[in-house]
C-alpha cells in the first residue's frame, strides 16, 4: 500500500510537490485492512489519490501561501475514509495544523468526527500520540490554552519533531462556532506563521457559500451570509494554508464567482471501490431495483387510505424477508429500512402508524397456525421479487419464513429528525434491524446502517440536481447484498435520478480533464434533465445558457469572418475524402424511395452516405467547423457535448451523412445581421398528400434511431457580411437529434467552438 516516488512522479500534469508516505500513514491504513474495511487494492487507490491531493496544495516547506481544492466523490462512496488518509499524510509531511468543518448539525459532526478520532487511533490518556484533538475552541477555555501551547510546541527548536504534535481542530459549521475559531486562531498570543495548515470542508457544497451571490448581483450590494463570512475569515487568518472542499455533488462550488474566494483552484475526483452501488446501477435502464410510487399513494393521507399503501406494504415485505434472510445467515450486522416521506415532520406520524400496524397484526397472525399459512402465502410475491434478483442464493420461503418471528420481535420502528426524540442517535449496536422514518435528517452526510430498501414519497421539490442526489442515502457499498435492495420513489423523481447518472458522469469526466490545470479557466457545461437546474440559484455567480439539443440544429449566420470560410472549406473537403474513402455514395431516394422522395427532374440528386461513425463525424467536422456568431458557437458547443456523451456511452453509435443537393451551392438571402432567411428547402408542393408531392422537402431526410448529418454548400449573392469571394460556396451543415437522444445541455457563457 506504500505509494512510490516512482508513480508519483508518472502523474500528468506534475504535482506541485511529492509527499512521502510515512509512518502515520502506515499504520492507519493497516489498521483498515486488518478490520476488514477495504482491501489492500482498494486501499492503495485510497492512498495513491491522497498523495495526489496532497501533492497539488500548497508545499509545507514554503513560508506560507494559499490554495482551494475541490475533492467530488459519490455519495456514500468513501469521502471520509479519503479526508482521514489525507489527514494522516499530512501529518506524515510536517503540516501543524488540520481543520475538520464538519456537519452543520451536531449529529453529523459527531458522525465525522468520531470516526475520524477512531480511525486515527486518537486517545487521551497517550502522550506519546502524534495528534492533540480539540473540539469547537473558543477564548478564554482550556482547549484555547492547549491550542496555545500546541502551536508553541509546533514551531519551537527545542521540540524533537516526532514530538510535535499535529493540532485536529473539529468545528461544527455553524457562524458562531466558526467564529470562536477565528478568534482563537487570530488572538495576538497566537503565532502561525510557518505552521502549514490543511482546512477540511466536508459536505463543502452545503452551507459554506455566499448565500447572496445572486442578488448581489442584481443590486450591487456586496452583502455576505453568516457562514460564508467565517469561513473566508477562517482563510484569512491562516498564513498558510490549502483549504479543500469536499463532496458528492461539486455543482455549487463550480458555479460560484470565479473570483469569489471559494472558488476552487484545481480539483481531484475519488474513486470508489470495488463494492460500491451508485446511481448507474440502481437507476439503469430496465433496473429491477428502482420502484414507481403511484401518485395517489405518494401523496396518501390517512382521510385517503386509512390502510398502509399498497406499495408500502410491498416495500415492508421486501423488507422483512431480506432481514429473515440476514438473520438466517448469522452475520453480525445491520439491515434496515428507510421512510423519508418529507422534510416536515407532520407526516412521518402518519407513516409510522401505517408501518406499526400491519407489524403488529403480522406478529399476532404467527402465533396461529392457520394464520401463519395464509400470512406466509401473502409474502409469496415478494419471496418472487427477491428471487429474480437475489438467485439462487435465497434460501426457500419456508426457511425464511422460519425466522420471521425473531425479525418481528426486534425489528426497531422509530422517527429520526433534528427535534424532540426522533434527534436521539441511533444506537447501532443495540439492534440488527431498523426502520426509520424520518425527514431532512435522513439526507445529506447521515448514514443508514444495512439499508437495503428506501421508500421515499418525497416530490422533486423546487428541482436543485444536487439536493436531489444528496438524498441518494440508498447508494454505498452494497453489492454484497444488492439483490435485497429496492428503492422506491415517485415516476418524476425516478426519472431524475437517472438523468443524473449521465449529468454526474460528464461533471466527473470535465474534471479528470482538468486535472493539473487552472480550474477556472474551464468552462462550465452540464447536461440536466428538464426541471432541474444545477443547484441553488442564490449562490450562482456564474449563470448558464441553456440550449435544448434535439431535432434540428445548424449555424443560423452567415459567417464573416474570411479565415472560418476559407477553414471549413478545407474541413469539408478532408471530410468528403474520408466519406468517399470508406463508404459507398448512393442517391438517397434510391436507397428508401418512399421515405426520401425525389422525382424533382430540374435539381442534383441527394447523396447519403449510411451507418458512418459517429465519432468520425464528431471529430473530423462538428468538432473543427469555425463558427464566428456567438450564438451558433454556443448551440454548437452544447450539441458537442451532448454527442460526446452519447459516444461515451455508446461509442460506436451511427449517423447517416446526406449531401443536400450533391453539394451543388444553393444562393439563399439574407436578413439583418447575417440570419439566414431559410436554410431547409420545403415540400414541393407543399402539402401532405404524399401522392401529389414530387419532393419530400429537406427536413424529411432523417432517421429517427439515430443522428442525421446534412452537408451542404450555400451562396450568398448580396452578402453585406461578407467579400464578394467569399460568399460563394460556404460550406453548412445540419444536424437531427432523434428525440430518444435528446439532450438540454447548460453552457457558460462565452463558451465559443
Amino acid at each position: 500500500m506504500t505509494i512510490t516516488i516512482e508513480e508519483l512522479r508518472g502523474i500528468k500534469p506534475d504535482l506541485r510537490w511529492e509527499p512521502m508516505q510515512g509512518e502515520v500513514t502506515e499504520d492507519f491504513l493497516r489498521r483498515k485492512e486488518a478490520a476488514g474495511e477495504a482491501r489492500a487494492d482498494e486501499l492503495h487507490t485510497v492512498a495513491f489519490e491522497a498523495h495526489r491531493i496532497l501533492g497539488r496544495c500548497v508545499p509545507p516547506t514554503e513560508p506560507r501561501g494559499e490554495a482551494t481544492g475541490l475533492v467530488v466523490g459519490y455519495v456514500q462512496s468513501g469521502k471520509t475514509l479519503s479526508f482521514t488518509t489525507l489527514t494522516a499524510l499530512a501529518r506524515d509531511n510536517g503540516y501543524g495544523l488540520v481543520i475538520l468543518i464538519a456537519g452543520t448539525i451536531d449529529t453529523l459532526k459527531s458522525q465525522s468526527e468520531e470516526r475520524l478520532i477512531q480511525d486515527l487511533g486518537l486517545s487521551g490518556d497517550k502522550p506519546g500520540q502524534p495528534w492533540v484533538h480539540i473540539a469547537n475552541p473558543a477564548t478564554g477555555t482550556s482547549d484555547f490554552e492547549a491550542l496555545k501551547l500546541m502551536v508553541s510546541r509546533w514551531k519551537s527548536k527545542a521540540v524533537p519533531v516526532r514530538k510535535k504534535k499535529t493540532i485536529l481542530i473539529t468545528v461544527l459549521k455553524q457562524h458562531q462556532r466558526l467564529a470562536s475559531l477565528v478568534e482563537c486562531l487570530a488572538h495576538k498570543s497566537l503565532n502561525l506563521q510557518g505552521v502549514p495548515c490543511l482546512v477540511i470542508d466536508d459536505e463543502a457544497d452545503q452551507a459554506s457559500l455566499n448565500n447572496f451571490t445572486a442578488k448581489n448581483q442584481k443590486t450591487r450590494q456586496n452583502r455576505v451570509s453568516a457562514n460564508y463570512r467565517e469561513v473566508t475569515n477562517l482563510k484569512s487568518v491562516l498564513p498558510h494554508h490549502t483549504y479543500l472542499q469536499y463532496t458528492a455533488t461539486p455543482q455549487a462550488p463550480l458555479l460560484i464567482s470565479l473570483v469569489d474566494a471559494l472558488s476552487p483552484d484545481f480539483a481531484e475526483t475519488l474513486t470508489p471501490g470495488a463494492a460500491y452501488v451508485g446511481g448507474s446501477v440502481l437507476f439503469a435502464p430496465r433496473s429491477p431495483y428502482a420502484r414507481e410510487i403511484p401518485t395517489a399513494e405518494a401523496t396518501a393521507v390517512a382521510a385517503t387510505y386509512p390502510m398502509t399503501p399498497p406499495t408500502l406494504l410491498e416495500a415492508l415485505r421486501l423488507f422483512l424477508l431480506g432481514a429473515c434472510a440476514h438473520a438466517l445467515s448469522g452475520a453480525d450486522s445491520n439491515r434496515s429500512m428507510m421512510v423519508h416521506p418529507s422534510q416536515q415532520t407532520a407526516p412521518h406520524t402518519q407513516y409510522l402508524s401505517w408501518i406499526k400496524a400491519p407489524l403488529v397484526a403480522w406478529k399476532e397472525q404467527l402465533g396461529n397456525n392457520e394464520l401463519r399459512s395464509i400470512l406466509k402465502e401473502g409474502f409469496k410475491a415478494a419471496y418472487a421479487d427477491l428471487k429474480r434478483t437475489v438467485g439462487d442464493a435465497l434460501p426457500p420461503l419456508d426457511d425464511l419464513f422460519g425466522m420471521m418471528d425473531e425479525v418481528l420481535a426486534t425489528v426497531m420502528v422509530r422517527e429520526v429528525n433534528s427535534t424532540g426524540k426522533g434527534a436521539d442517535p441511533i444506537r447501532w449496536g443495540d439492534n440488527e434491524y431498523w426502520i426509520l422514518v424520518g425527514g431532512q435528517k435522513l439526507d445529506r452526510g447521515y448514514t443508514v446502517k444495512g439499508l437495503t430498501v428506501t421508500y421515499m414519497p418525497r416530490p422533486l421539490g423546487v428541482g436543485n440536481a444536487d439536493n436531489l442526489q444528496q438524498r441518494a442515502r440508498f447508494y454505498g457499498y452494497k453489492l454484497g447484498y444488492l439483490g435485497f435492495c429496492r428503492v422506491y420513489v415517485r415516476e418524476d423523481v425516478k426519472r431524475a435520478f437517472e438523468a443524473y447518472v449521465e449529468h454526474e458522469n460528464l461533471i466527473r469526466t470535465e474534471l479528470d480533464l482538468t486535472r493539473g490545470q487552472p480550474l477556472k479557466a474551464w468552462h462550465r457545461k452540464f447536461i440536466l434533465a428538464n426541471g432541474l437546474q444545477p443547484t441553488r440559484r442564490n449562490i450562482m455567480g456564474i449563470q448558464l445558457d441553456e440550449v435544448v439539443t434535439s431535432e434540428w440544429l445548424h449555424p443560423k449566420t452567415a459567417y464573416a469572418n474570411k479565415s472560418a470560410v476559407t477553414a471549413n472549406r478545407r474541413c469539408f473537403a478532408a471530410f468528403l475524402s474520408y466519406l468517399r474513402t470508406h463508404f459507398d455514395e448512393v442517391e438517397a431516394q434510391e436507397a428508401d424511395p418512399e421515405r426520401y422522395l425525389d422525382k424533382r427532374t430540374d435539381s442534383p440528386r441527394n447523396k447519403l452516405f449510411e451507418a458512418v461513425p459517429l465519432s468520425e463525424a464528431y471529430s473530423r467536422l462538428l468538432d473543427a467547423m469555425h463558427l464566428d456568431d456567438v450564438r451558433d458557437a454556443t448551440e454548437r458547443a452544447a450539441l458537442l457535448v451532448a454527442l460526446g456523451q452519447l459516444l461515451t456511452a455508446t461509442p460506436d453509435a451511427k449517423c447517416d451523412v446526406f449531401l443536400i443537393g450533391d453539394l451543388q451551392s444553393q444562393n439563399r438571402s439574407l436578413a439583418a445581421k447575417g440570419a439566414i432567411n431559410q436554410v431547409f428547402m420545403g415540400k414541393n408542393p407543399n402539402t401532405d398528400d404524399r401522392a401529389r408531392l414530387r419532393y419530400c422537402g429537406d427536413r424529411d431526410l432523417r432517421t429517427e434511431s439515430r443522428v442525421t448529418l446534412h452537408l451542404r454548400k450555400f451562396s450568398f449573392p448580396k452578402s453585406p457580411v461578407s467579400p464578394d469571394d467569399e460568399s460563394l460556396d460556404v460550406p453548412w451543415f445540419a444536424l437531427h437529434i432523434p428525440d430518444a437522444l435528446k439532450r438540454r445541455v447548460l453552457l457558460e457563457p462565452g463558451r465559443a467552438a
